[in-house]
């Protein structure tokens, strides 16, 4: 666990000691600790990074966070957050992490997103679903910055992905194959240079906000 209050280590540390007999629990005092005295395991180790009251919204905040989800390589990072940002589950995916705790989120929750598979895996939390639908439906003329970058049939993927339907979904809304549809995401993902599909919606939702800091490339 990076950072945390001697409380918060205490009652996790313990929690997960039950949870998982004979898990090692390692705590360090910030993300400079963990680099020079932290665990050479890689695949089976889990790293909850804790951002207190920070704001992953800040550019400092989730730019240290991005080094160090560059630095953790292939273990699971999970941000644990006392912060109520409706849109932080997307700012800590965008950095690589693979999941966001945030402080309405119980145990069930974290666990859930510790037993992941893999690194590339991305658990959202359902606590945080409430506020990721409100935040996405709110699409309005907002939404017409989108059309600076994507074909027609592009933008209607892209809206759709935005709402996090399905492919099959996707494919019947719009009168479209699947594996058109599949086509289409794949190329929405290469022009934000996303990793996945929720990394693809929150870089989709950033433009149409007006952000200038997505890189979005050309057509082939």
């Amino acid at each position: 666990m990076i950072a945390g209050s001697p409380f918060e280590i205490q009652v996790l540390g313990a929690l997960l000691r039950h949870i998982f007999p004979g898990v090692e629990m390692h705590h360090y005092a910030n993300a400079r600790d963990w680099t020079q005295h932290g665990s050479g395991e890689t695949e089976r180790e889990i790293v909850l990074y804790n951002l207190g009251n920070d704001a992953i919204s800040e550019p400092s905040v989730k730019a240290a966070l991005q080094a160090f989800v560059d630095k953790a390589g292939p273990r699971q990072v999970i941000v644990i957050s006392r912060n109520d940002d409706a849109l932080a589950v997307f700012h800590a995916i965008d950095c690589g992490a693979s999941s966001y705790i945030p402080p309405d989120a119980g145990v069930d929750e974290l666990i859930e997103a510790m037993r992941a598979p893999s690194s590339k895996s991305v658990v959202i939390p359902r606590s945080s679903m409430a506020s990721l639908r409100a935040a996405l439906d709110h699409r309005t003329e907002r939404r017409q910055g989108l059309e600076r970058f994507f074909t027609e049939r592009q933008l209607e993927v892209a809206r759709a992905l935005q709402r996090g339907d399905s492919n099959k979904i996707i494919a019947y809304e719009l009168g479209l194959c699947e594996s058109t549809v599949k086509v289409h995401i794949r190329n929405i993902m290469r022009k934000l240079k996303a990793t996945n599909r929720t990394q693809a919606a929150f870089r989709l939702n950033e433009l149409a906000n007006g952000s200038t800091e997505i890189e979005v490339l050309p057509e082939d």
